[in-house]
């Protein structure tokens, strides 16, 4: 039997989440990043790849807090940077319009 340990883990569940997400099989996706994170919690790339899916559902808030973990996981990440901007952009502005 092959034992497998948590790094390799979470990196099959963030691969098989990207695969799922290039699908369009967003909640999937967001299960096997969850399962990444669950394995291996400083693992920034899931917590990225999970706010994405967030940010195209509209579901800004959690995108938020996925891109701000992703930052302190790793500050030079950047385009969770810019994706972390964007999303506050399109926050404000989905309030502003009464959404």
């Amino acid at each position: 039997m092959c034992k497998c340990c948590a790094e390799d883990l979470a990196n099959a569940y963030n691969n098989r989440g990207q695969i799922k997400y290039l699908r369009v099989d967003f909640y999937e996706a967001m299960d096997d990043y969850t399962l990444a994170i669950q394995n291996k919690e400083d693992f920034e790339v899931p917590y990225y790849n999970r706010g994405l899916i967030h940010y195209r559902l509209g579901c800004f808030d959690q995108a938020l807090e996925d891109f701000k973990r992703t930052l302190t996981l790793n500050p030079d990440f950047k385009d969770a940077r810019l994706s972390l901007e964007q999303t506050l952009i399109d926050k404000n502005e989905k309030e502003f319009r009464g959404y």
